[in-house]
């Protein structure tokens, strides 16, 4: 068990991203909704979205069915339907982040080592934050890209 500073429940109020020359840009939109979960037990869980996403307009169920019918003939007359709810399921997982795991603190960065996650990439790896509290209540993690630029999420204690 870990007493420390993150333990509890925040909300994302922003999340910039910046480049070298200064230019600042939002990823998820201005108005992005999340929340990220750190437990006593060093387990954490991240959720963030762009508000707003358009729905799918065809349940998952439906989906899973096209999926198994895609090799049927009626599918090049009936297919279209599956074929526009798969981009805009495309779509709208691209508008969305989700991970969660193990997580540590070391010094001024905390580490997620993430066991499952929306972006298979991710599973198995460690994503790494500098972490600054602005107050109890507020936290900034910040990531350089590989490119340069530099992430900055804020959060806000629920």
């Amino acid at each position: 068990m870990i007493n420390n500073n993150f333990v509890g429940t925040w909300k994302l109020i922003s999340w910039e991203s910046k480049t070298r020359k200064g230019k600042i840009s939002h990823p998820f939109g201005k108005n992005p909704i999340g929340y990220i979960t750190y437990t006593e037990y060093q387990h954490m869980s991240a959720t963030i979205m762009k508000k707003n996403r358009p729905n799918l307009k065809m349940s998952l169920e439906e989906m899973s069915k096209g999926r198994t019918l895609i090799s049927r003939p009626w599918l090049l007359i009936n297919g279209w339907k599956y074929i526009k709810a798969g981009l805009r399921y495309f779509q709208a997982s691209t508008n969305y982040i989700s991970y969660s795991g193990k997580y540590e603190i070391k010094g001024n960065k905390v580490v997620h080592h993430v066991e499952v996650s929306l972006i298979p990439d991710w599973t198995g790896t460690d994503l790494e934050r500098t972490f600054e509290f602005l107050s109890d209540s507020r936290l900034v993690l910040s990531k350089p890209t590989q490119d340069g630029n530099h992430h900055y999420l804020t959060w806000e204690r629920v």
